[in-house]
Parts: C-alpha cells; structure tokens; sequence
C-alpha cells in the first residue's frame, strides 16, 4: 500500500454533457443526485435505439462541445455548428443502454440529421430528462442515480500515476484520455487503488471501484483506432479481467442530501485507506 506524500487537491473538473463527446472544462461545478450537473445527460443512439461511443465511432473523439446560457454549442470537422437546448420539446422515445429500457427525449430532427451525416449512419440524439429514473444495479454496495454514464457518477484520476504509467507506454497519454470527471494533483502514484472514503471541500466521497479501462483509450486525439495503450496496460494493471486506471466515486449522503459544490482548488483529504486495491464491478 503506498504512502501519501505531497498535499492533494483538485485540479481540474470536466463534464461530457453528450456521452462519448467531448469535454467542457470548468472552474467550479454543481453537484446533484446523479453526479454533476449536465453530465452525460445527451446520447447519440442507433437506428436500433442502442447507444453509440467511440467504442463504435471513434470520430465522436472530434465532436466537441461547448456551453451557453441556451444549451450546448455542438462542433465537428466540416460540419456547421449545432444548436442544442437545455430542455427539449421533442418526442418521447426510449433508449436500450446495454439491454436496460430507459425514457428519454429526441432532442431535435436538426441535431439527428447532423448525427446521422457525421457518423455516416442513422443517428438521433436524445436527452434524459429529470423524471427519467435510472439507478445502479442492485449488485452495486452504493447505489446511486445515473444519467447516461456507463456505472458510476463520478470518475477521478491523478496526474501523479498518469506520469508515472506514461514511463511504460508505447503511446503516450494525459488525463484527458481517461475522460475524468476530476482530476488530482499531489500524492503518490496509484495510492487512489486504496482510497475508501475522501473529502474534496466540504463534500465527502466514497470511492467505490476501480475503473476498468476499455477500447475508448484507445482512441487517438485523430479520431482513429490504435492499439495502445491498453496493450501496454494489460501488463501493468491487470486486475483479473479487467484492466484498471482511476477510479469511480458516489457522493457519501442519504440520496436526498447529495449536493453541494466543488472548485477547482479544493483539498482532497483521504478518510479511510484500505490494504488491498479497490474492487471492480463488471
């Protein structure tokens, strides 16, 4: 089990308000039931209503993403910008994430016909509203609410052990390619395997599984598939099956009171440490 070392704190917040698009960088944000708010709340799906990533379309790693007081300001390589707005009027329609039934709203016939040219098949793009209620699976020890994100609603890694892997990668990476939520500086390299409850401000966290790592991180800053490098990983972080880099987080509150606030800059403080690295849940 590592030892802490240097201070801790946040140094950086991200939402992906489209699931599988990109980021938005923020100074301060806030936090609600299903982790922070206007993350992975959009998801572009099929013509079979199944959900569509970079796992499938690697080009989603170009679409990008931006925030407005009317919505999303949605970009990509030789496509005209498009408009999309915090609350949808579309039609109702339901969406089979992974073989589980979820209610949502198309978002507009613009914003699917936009998708249906940029990934060259047919596309729509729909929003989970506030009512829609989709929780973790009843094996999880923390259940919590989830928009459209694959498990958990919060994913951290640190800038510490994103270094120290990238001393044994054939392709370099940054904390970017993890896609976190947030990101920390300070500590040791890979002591978050062993962290069980944290404090970041004035909210407290438990960390509740490593994060298995997928074809996503493959994904180059182009747009296109490589190997790398989850080759080099299974080497070095192989936890049974999985392949594990960072970890997920729920917020440590009765349902009813998760909330509050994180900024940039806030202290991480560790709570409880563990002897053996965090489960995963797969």
């Amino acid at each position: 089990m590592p030892s802490l070392t240097t201070p801790l704190t946040l140094s950086a917040l991200y939402i992906y308000p489209i699931k599988s698009a990109g980021r938005v960088s923020l100074n301060s944000a806030q936090i609600g039931p299903r982790g922070l708010h206007h993350d992975r709340r959009w998801m572009v799906v099929d013509a079979a209503q199944r959900p569509l990533t970079q796992r499938e379309c690697p080009a989603m790693r170009l679409i990008e993403v931006a925030l407005n007081e009317n919505g999303l300001a949605v970009t990509a390589p030789r496509m005209p910008p498009l408009a999309v707005p915090w609350q949808p009027l579309g039609q109702r329609t339901t969406a089979d994430m992974w073989g589980q039934q979820l209610g949502g709203i198309s978002v507009s016939a613009e914003a699917s016909a936009w998708f249906t040219a940029y990934l060259s098949q047919p596309c729509n793009l729909i929003f989970m509203p506030e009512q829609e209620q989709r929780w973790q699976p009843e094996g999880r020890p923390y259940r919590s609410q989830l928009g459209f994100a694959d498990g958990n609603p919060f994913h951290l890694v640190s800038e510490v052990s994103v270094a120290d892997l990238n001393l044994s990668l054939g392709r370099p990476v940054d904390t970017h390619n993890f896609r976190p939520n947030l990101v920390v500086s300070g500590g040791s390299a890979y002591q978050e395997d062993y962290w069980r409850l944290i404090r970041i401000g004035a909210l407290t966290f438990e960390v509740v599984e490593s994060c298995a790592r997928c074809s996503v991180l493959n994904v180059t800053a182009a747009g296109t598939r490589s190997a790398e490098p989850l080759r080099s990983m299974a080497r070095l972080r192989r936890e049974g099956q999985a392949i594990i880099f960072g970890q997920h987080l729920v917020q440590h509150a009765f349902y009813s009171e998760r909330t509050g606030f994180l900024r940039v800059g806030d202290a991480l403080e560790v709570v409880e440490l563990g002897t053996t690295r965090n489960p995963v849940y797969v």
